[in-house]
């Protein structure tokens, strides 16, 4: 991928040609939420490489719709590809329906679990976040009563992780937990975001906005994330098998196992948004 800097275009290598997709001038933002990523509960997902894999502390946000129930669905995973027994997940816990962070280190597992319903078929913001000590949830821009179990805030840094999936968790041997339904607007950071800026990411406010009542994706350009995967409304446009890091990091993600869609592998975009 190049960026061409007078014309404001950016230019991708699709396999067989060159495309060139106009930029308003901000890398990511097109002014709109249009597509997400649907996943088919079966066996697709995003795969690849780990972001900011030293970082001992950082945010996870995206927003989801799913209204599967009896099993947990993974919503963003990292692992070593080497080994099973390290690896963090975000999920919604099948137990429950409520957000869940988990980190496992050879069979130690730090938890903890929110208190809000998530699985109800409409579309809700989550996010982690983890200060090096314990995590915090978030739904919807409030934090979580949270239910804890060893919540001592291992993060990224604390393992050896090379890989990062999304619907699904892939580690060396293990391919489990597969989400079904949307998930839209994925992003990572190797900072500690405020509850003041989750919030204004769920209300679609840029960092510092006024805290608008939206509730839609905007902007997440201004609170500086290391990866921002777009679902469709990134540079991909809505097709092909590469979900573009629509940050500065070039953190791309390959689409595995599509049955149907636009996109040439992996789960389909749908015009289906917050």
């Amino acid at each position: 991928m190049y960026f061409e800097t007078d014309t404001k275009s950016f230019i991708i290598w699709d396999g067989t040609n060159w495309r060139a997709y106009v930029s308003d001038g901000l890398t990511g933002w097109s002014g709109s939420n249009t597509y997400s990523m649907n996943f088919d509960g079966t066996d697709d997902y995003l795969i690849g490489s780990s972001v900011t894999a030293s970082a001992q502390q950082g945010t996870i946000s995206a927003w989801i719709k799913t209204s599967a129930s009896g099993s947990s669905q993974t919503i963003l995973n990292t692992s070593d590809a080497t080994v099973d027994n390290k690896w963090l997940n975000l999920r919604v816990d099948g137990g429950t329906g409520h957000l869940r962070f988990i980190a496992a280190d050879a069979g130690t597992n730090s938890m903890t679990t929110g208190s809000t319903d998530i699985n109800t078929g409409s579309w809700v913001h989550v996010a982690v976040t983890c200060n090096s000590s314990a995590y915090s949830l978030y739904v919807n821009g409030s934090a979580e009563t949270l239910t804890n179990s060893n919540n001592d805030g291992k993060w990224f840094g604390d393992f050896s992780l090379t890989n990062i999936s999304i619907g699904r968790q892939i580690r060396a041997t293990v391919s489990a937990l597969p989400f079904n339904g949307n998930i839209d607007e994925v992003a990572v950071w190797d900072s500690v975001l405020s509850a003041a800026q989750i919030t204004n990411i769920y209300k679609g406010e840029s960092n510092g906005g006024s805290g608008g009542t939206n509730s839609t994706p905007g902007n997440l350009l201004s609170f500086s994330p290391k990866a921002w995967w777009r679902m469709g409304d990134g540079v991909e446009a809505n097709s092909g098998n590469i979900v573009y890091d629509m940050s500065s990091f070039s953190n791309d993600l390959t689409i595995v196992n599509a049955t149907s869609g636009t996109n040439t592998a992996g789960a389909v975009y749908q015009s289906d948004t917050p």
